[in-house]
């Protein structure tokens, strides 16, 4: 009798550790976040009915990204849910816990311009060292325009390479105050802010879109004279 009532009471220890830490946890990420107590409350059971250990992995992360986007190559696919992961991993452990994951979430959803900017850096900073450097800037440029135009062909995307590293000459020429090559998060923030279509696409996108087309131009000419061809030899 005596062991059931010592296990009994521990059960009951634990279950109150455990609602006094939820308790905590909503306490301080309400303050935080741009979120109010009762959806912290339904972030924070949604997010331990997927991970209850309270971690969320990067291959679970990727996973769920590329299955919940259904077009487009997978490979790009997984490229970008990494890049996104490593942005909720501020501490760079290889896993995300609610606290970073909610941070995130309030940033991208209802955070300021200069919460949002300080998101997109990490998003952007591939290897975590805290500056952007061209090349970083550049593979992720691309791999949002491959993301975006998931029927370009590898010819359309290698011609892109001219027309992003001028977009990343604009972009360096615009926000690297020191010229140092690098861009640190204040350069960042800061000068996108003053700047916002520093970081515009447009231009690019437009001529993707016209490689694209041509591209299918040619395909369905190919069509028709593949077709003609057939009906000239039946007759």
């Amino acid at each position: 009798m005596g062991a059931v009532k010592t296990k009994f009471r521990t059960r009951l220890a634990l279950r109150s550790r455990t609602h006094s830490r939820r308790r905590n946890i909503v306490e301080q990420l309400t303050r935080i976040t741009n979120f109010r107590e009762s959806e912290v409350k339904t972030w924070y059971r949604l997010f331990y009915a997927d991970c209850p250990d309270g971690l969320l992995t990067e291959p679970v992360f990727v996973n769920f990204y590329v299955n919940f986007f259904q077009s487009g190559d997978e490979g790009r696919k997984i490229a970008m849910a990494k890049r996104i992961f490593h942005a909720f991993d501020r501490d760079g452990s290889g896993t995300v816990d609610f606290r970073e994951y909610l941070t995130g979430m309030s940033a991208l959803l209802r955070g300021s311009v200069v919460e949002k900017l300080k998101w997109a850096f990490n998003m952007y900073d591939l290897d975590g060292n805290g500056e952007i450097s061209r090349l970083e800037l550049h593979n992720v440029l691309k791999l949002i325009l491959e993301l975006r135009n998931p029927e370009a062909t590898l010819d359309d995307l290698a011609a892109l390479d001219r027309p992003i590293d001028r977009l990343c000459d604009r972009v360096f020429a615009t926000l690297d105050k020191d010229r140092d090559g690098k861009l640190q998060i204040r350069e960042f923030v800061e000068g996108v802010r003053m700047n916002p279509r520093v970081l515009c696409l447009s231009d690019e996108e437009e001529l993707l879109a016209s490689l694209t087309q041509v591209h299918s131009d040619t395909a369905h000419a190919s069509s028709l004279v593949d077709f003609s061809t057939s009906r000239d030899s039946q007759s």
